[in-house]
C-alpha cells in the first residue's frame, strides 16, 4: 500500500515503525519480512524496505491487498449529505 502512494519501490521503514502502523509486535512483523524476503519478493535492510517483485508480492498477498482499498475508495466515494438534508429526514422521522 505504501508502494501505492510513492513514486518509488524503496522506502525508508523500520520494523519498530511498520509494528506500529499494522498494530503487531516488531518480531511478528521481522518474521513477515523474512518470509517475503526468503520469497524473494522484498529486500530489507536496516532501515529500509525494497519491492523486488510487485506482481508476484501482490499474489502473494491475496486477499489481503485489493479488499481494503476497494472498500476505502467505496466508502470515500459515498455522497455527503448536508446539515440540511439530515435535519429534513429528521422532522420527517
Amino acid at each position: 500500500m505504501v508502494d501505492d502512494r510513492s513514486a518509488t519501490n524503496s522506502f525508508g521503514l523500520t520494523h519498530e515503525y511498520l509494528s506500529i502502523m499494522l498494530g503487531a509486535r516488531r518480531p511478528s512483523v521481522t518474521d513477515a519480512i523474512h518470509v517475503l524476503e526468503g520469497e524473494q519478493l522484498i529486500r530489507s535492510t536496516r532501515g529500509n524496505l525494497g519491492i523486488r517483485d510487485r506482481s508476484r508480492l501482490v499474489e502473494f498477498a491475496g486477499e489481503s491487498y485489493g479488499t481494503p482499498e476497494a472498500e476505502h475508495r467505496r466508502l470515500m466515494s459515498l455522497p455527503l449529505t448536508s446539515r440540511k438534508t439530515r435535519a429534513s429526514t429528521h422532522a420527517l422521522a
